[in-house]
């Protein structure tokens, strides 16, 4: 009988182990995911306050009053990598919306290509964020869950934040923009 008692602890300890090591494999798997999307992100950010601070001062120099705020300013106020996604997706929006108002506008080809750079990198960021999105849900949910949640606690984890898309602002801008059009 005891044989069999220490046959069944030696059984549940097994699979107790395995467990733990599956949980393990699985937390380090997603969090790798993440700190890839993470370099990822800073590295196209950086690009981005670059790309949008040599259009915005190109854009400054040409019009007569300063039609954007410096994008240096942001990135010396900015040490969290969501807040800093947040103030240039603003100042981008600003820049899509005065291309938008101002057709009369028509930029130089070296700008041209600068901001239809920044278009495609806007494209690259927003897949990352997803990317990274996807992988701090799966994360978050880790956490959640029973047992994975003990072996996060141990480890001292805490939860993900996600990255939020500024499209929904552009659409409002336009319907505000189209409303003046209107009354005016």
């Amino acid at each position: 009988m005891i044989p069999y008692i220490v046959l069944v602890v030696v059984i549940l300890l097994i699979l107790l182990i395995s467990k733990y090591r599956s949980i393990l494999r699985d937390y380090n798997s997603v969090l790798t995911r993440i700190h890839h999307g993470e370099n990822e992100i800073d590295e196209l950010l950086n690009k981005k306050a670059d790309l949008l601070d040599s259009i915005c001062e190109s854009i400054n120099n040409i019009n007569d009053n300063r039609v954007f705020s410096s994008v240096k300013k942001v990135l010396k106020n900015n040490i969290d990598t969501l807040k800093l996604d947040k103030d240039l997706a603003e100042i981008y929006l600003e820049l899509k919306e005065y291309l938008l108002v101002n057709k009369s506008f028509v930029p130089e080809e070296e700008l041209q290509n600068k901001i239809n750079e920044l278009s495609e990198l806007e494209l690259d960021l927003e897949a990352t964020k997803t990317f990274y999105n996807d992988n701090s849900t799966i994360f978050n949910e880790l956490l959640d869950s029973f047992p994975s949640k003990s072996v996060g606690k141990r480890k001292g984890y805490d939860y993900k934040n996600l990255y939020t898309f500024k499209e929904e602002e552009l659409f409002e801008i336009l319907k505000k923009d189209n409303k003046k059009k209107k009354e005016a």
